[in-house]
């Protein structure tokens, strides 16, 4: 497993569908940044997607509006 931190909004769009979140809500970081646990191949996954510049964040955002 490996954190990552992403957006609060990037949060939210894939909340369903994290392990384990119940109905806890995430607590930013003193960024801002939700930090999550992936397994490596999500985190490679997302690395492969990510364009330049684009954030992990960025990824899960644009994934969640083409779905």
């Amino acid at each position: 497993m490996i954190a990552i931190t992403i957006t609060p909004a990037a949060h939210r769009a894939i909340k369903a569908s994290l392990l384990g979140t119940g109905d806890v809500r995430p607590r930013p970081g003193p960024d801002g940044l939700v930090r999550i646990w992936l397994d490596r191949k999500f985190v490679d996954r997302l690395g492969q997607m990510r364009g330049p510049g684009e954030s992990y964040s960025d990824v899960i955002l644009r994934l969640a509006k083409a779905s």
